[in-house]
Parts: C-alpha cells; sequence; structure tokens
C-alpha cells in the first residue's frame, strides 16, 4: 500500500474523536510499529493528530476531523452532482452531422434541428424540435 493510501486509510479510521491503539492501527493497516511511528510522529508535528507514546495510542485532532467532516460533505454533493443526469440544447444546421457518445446524429432536413439531450453515463433521451 503506497503512503498516500495508508494516510487516507488511517485519516478514516481516525475519524471518530476515539483514542486508537496502535495495534489495532497496525493491524488496519498491514504495517509495522516501527512505520506506525514514523507516520504518527510526522502527523503530530503537523498538528493533524495527538498521540500518546507511552499508552501507545493516537486520535484525531478535533480542529482536523472538523475540516475531514466538511470535506467529506463538499465530497458527497459533488458524487450527487455526478449521478444527476446533464441535460442540455444542441442545433444542427441543415445537412450536417453530430456525434456524441459515438452516435452519429445527421440532420438531413433542410432546416436547423434543436436537440434537447439528457445523458448521465449514457445518452438516455433525445427530443427534435424545428429551430423557430
Amino acid at each position: 500500500m503506497i503512503l498516500s493510501a495508508k494516510l487516507e486509510k488511517l485519516l478514516a479510521l481516525l475519524d471518530d474523536d476515539q483514542w486508537h491503539d496502535f495495534s489495532h492501527i497496525m493491524a488496519n493497516l498491514k504495517i509495522h510499529e516501527d512505520e506506525l511511528r514514523k507516520i504518527i510522529t510526522f502527523l503530530t508535528k503537523a498538528g493533524l493528530v495527538e498521540s500518546d507514546p507511552t499508552m501507545k495510542q493516537v486520535k484525531l485532532d478535533q480542529t482536523w476531523r472538523i475540516f475531514l467532516v466538511k470535506q467529506g460533505e463538499k465530497d458527497l454533493e459533488a458524487q450527487e452532482a455526478m449521478e444527476r443526469p446533464t441535460i442540455g440544447t444542441i442545433i444542427i444546421p441543415p445537412q450536417k452531422t453530430l456525434i456524441i457518445q459515438c452516435t452519429r446524429i445527421t440532420n438531413l432536413t433542410d432546416n436547423s434541428l434543436e436537440l434537447g439531450i439528457r445523458m448521465d453515463k449514457r445518452i438516455r433521451e433525445i427530443a427534435i424540435d424545428k429551430v423557430k
């Protein structure tokens, strides 16, 4: 597991405002105590965590926990926005072709056509109207 993934997993593990034993963290991250101590020392100096080396425990600093909660809410909002369908309008001039998601759409008429498109991961709906 690369370091950034370990840090991400560690911060997620510590996100409950509780003290965590080194043994529990080592088992979850699948790392040795020396490596965990180096990570904890770095995060303590950076002010991200509080640690008790004598009790071999660590927890997330409250200031950063609030930041991570807010960041998690932003990530959730972004994910929900990505899941909503995209809706758009495209005008195809007379006798022209347009390609959307590997789908060729050709206007064979002598009039401009307006396409209303709704899609998420793939095209879901196309509505065609003549431009007035």
